[in-house]
């Protein structure tokens, strides 16, 4: 009996540090638009991250703490004034995740890979 409450005691230990650890997210946003981004605010688990001056045929990249089961939020201002908004992707609290954020002139699309 003893040694079921230990083997019980050493899996609930386990799941709480399990629990307690903070996953990673990265993600790299290519402008593929013709014209240069201005500014870029990405928003995910409750966390915002602002990108500026991301020129035609460059990248920028931003992390979060994955906290929560959650979307992307990507608002973006183009050099000429042009506002585009969409929601995109998912992440899930518990892994950690990579995701490339691709622009265009029309849309904001976004390639899954889950490094976790």
């Amino acid at each position: 009996m003893r040694r079921f409450a230990l083997s019980i005691g050493a899996v609930i230990v386990t799941l709480f540090v399990i629990s307690c650890t903070t996953n990673k997210g990265d993600f790299t946003l290519v402008n593929r638009a013709d014209e240069p981004i201005a500014r870029a605010s990405v928003t995910i688990c409750g966390q915002k991250i602002e990108l500026v001056n991301i020129q035609p045929g460059e990248s920028a990249s931003g992390s979060y703490d994955v906290k929560s089961d959650s979307h992307y939020t990507i608002t973006l201002e183009f050099q000429s004034g042009k506002i585009m908004r969409e929601e995109v992707g998912y992440v899930t609290n518990g892994m950690d995740f990579q995701h490339e954020i691709t622009v265009t002139s029309s849309t904001i699309e976004i390639t899954d890979s889950n490094v976790n």
